[in-house]
């Protein structure tokens, strides 16, 4: 594994990072979103919160009659 190293300007870092999000596909910025949910809920003990997120709507059917 290679390691890198970068140095950067506090003036450029807003654009670096924008940069980087722009390069990432749209399931790697989702699982960058779940991973920091998860991190918030085990920071936080949020585990409730966590269940219900997870839960997915109900359903509700009704049938009505035409005439």
């Amino acid at each position: 594994m290679v390691k890198e190293a970068k140095v950067i300007y506090k003036s450029d870092a807003d654009l670096e990072e924008i940069n980087f999000w722009k390069s990432k596909t749209p399931e790697q910025k989702l699982s960058a979103v779940q991973i920091l949910r998860e991190q918030y809920i085990i920071l936080f003990n949020k585990q409730d919160e966590y269940v219900e997120s997870r839960k997915r709507l109900r359903r509700v059917y009704r049938v009505i009659e035409s005439k």
